[in-house]
């Protein structure tokens, strides 16, 4: 079944190209009821090949899907480096904003799915949206990447987070008091829209506490679901999420 793809791109507040994909539904209507995929930490907008085939997935049953690579990442221009999360935070503002402005999408039908430090980003802007799913949820960002970086913590400087791929992501000293501005167990409180919370019980980047702190204090309607044998990356339970 052939899948349609167009690449697009808008232009972040500091001047840097982000380039995305939009993927059409099989079936032609005037609006479209519309998914935002939102990447993980220093990844794309593929998520190696996740959201490939959830976009796919997506359109067949009749979904219009964007996602984006954020500032520095994939085919977005920028260095990420610079990153923090209110920088992720203003990016998905605008891509949402653009996503909003575009005739074929039907504004009060959008919903965002975020995986790992996506849905921080997501419940950081406290989007006005139809549904949120958050996948692989971090809560507590800061603690969670300072477990990550281990002696490669450099609070003055660059830290270098060798990832399970071989490749390394840097950030700079402006990515960790970042941190401080938010509280996202208060923003999701703030948030007013049906969530679902996916965790794979095999996680060992991301404790199931993590999960559980957002859902405390999510607002109703709120579902959760522990995928048993599931690791960080969806593995290998790919197709039963």
């Amino acid at each position: 079944m052939q899948i349609k793809e167009t690449k697009i791109s808008i232009v972040n507040k500091y001047g840097e190209k982000l380039i995305g994909l939009e993927t059409l539904p099989l079936t032609e209507k005037e609006k479209y009821p519309t998914i935002v995929l939102v990447h993980g930490f220093g990844v794309t907008k593929e998520e190696a090949g996740k959201f490939d085939q959830l976009a796919q997935y997506l359109s067949i049953a009749g979904f219009l899907v964007y996602r984006f690579d954020f500032s520095g990442c994939g085919e977005s221009e920028g260095d990420y480096v610079q990153t923090s999360l209110s920088k992720l935070k203003s990016d998905l503002s605008e891509i949402l904003d653009f996503i909003q402005s575009q005739a074929k999408v039907d504004e009060s039908k959008i919903g965002i799915l975020g995986q790992s430090f996506g849905t921080t980003t997501t419940i950081a802007l406290e989007p006005k949206v139809k549904c949120l799913v958050m996948i692989s949820s971090i809560s507590h960002p800061k603690e969670i990447f300072l477990k990550s970086s281990g002696d490669d913590y450099n609070p003055q400087g660059i830290t270098s987070r060798k990832r399970s791929d071989g490749t390394v992501t840097k950030t700079g000293p402006q990515f960790w008091p970042n941190f401080d501005n938010y509280d996202l167990l208060k923003s999701v409180k703030k948030i007013h829209c049906p969530i679902l919370f996916i965790h794979g019980s095999e996680d060992k980047k991301v404790p199931l506490s993590e999960l559980e702190a957002y859902f405390q204090n999510a607002n109703e309607p709120k579902e959760k679901i522990v995928i048993k044998g599931m690791e960080h990356g969806w593995e290998p339970c790919r197709e039963s999420l």
